[in-house]
């Protein structure tokens, strides 16, 4: 098997896991929008954050539920950073690569530049004062959404460009 063909293959191969994990981050952000964000922010708007913070560190132990989360999340990172960069290669797919690819770089940008980061670990560890609270209500559920959204988008993305992609392809898997 010559080079060339190799770094195509490899290119497909990353195409499919990197679509695979974006699809499950939409996922998992589509639900937290719809549901378990909307309890955290019903909580603290009710006056019960303490109710909070004494539930979810105790459910985040029991359940790893953060562990994997930041699983498919890292894994997004890395293999979108692996893809974008043979995508670069081949010289296929590099808009869709820079977009998509690396959607969890651009996701954590926005997540710890907002300063959104910071508040939601005072708030869930419970040294979180007022404002902060208030500042954590006003961004949690549009942030959630925003980010569903555009992994939403970006797993549209990847799956037109593989379809597009195999059309002519001589690399079948």
């Amino acid at each position: 098997m010559s080079s060339r063909k190799g770094f195509f293959r490899l290119h497909r191969v990353l195409w499919y896991a990197v679509t695979l994990i974006t699809g499950i981050l939409a996922g998992f952000l589509t639900s937290h929008s719809v549901m378990l964000g909307r309890y955290f922010t019903w909580l603290i708007e009710t006056g019960n954050s303490q109710v909070f913070v004494d539930t979810f560190s105790v459910f985040r132990e029991a359940t790893h539920a953060n562990a994997h989360y930041n699983l498919f999340f890292w894994a997004s990172l890395v293999i979108g950073i692996v893809w974008t960069i043979v995508s670069f290669m081949v010289r296929k797919d590099r808009i869709v690569s820079l977009i998509a690819g690396l959607s969890s770089f651009w996701v954590s940008c926005f997540f710890f530049a907002s300063g959104f980061a910071d508040a939601e670990a005072a708030v869930c560890t419970g040294t979180a004062d007022e404002a902060v609270r208030q500042f954590f209500v006003s961004l949690n559920l549009p942030i959630h959404r925003s980010f569903a959204v555009f992994y939403t988008v970006c797993f549209l993305l990847l799956l037109v460009c593989g379809c597009r992609s195999r059309k002519g392809d001589p690399l079948r898997l």
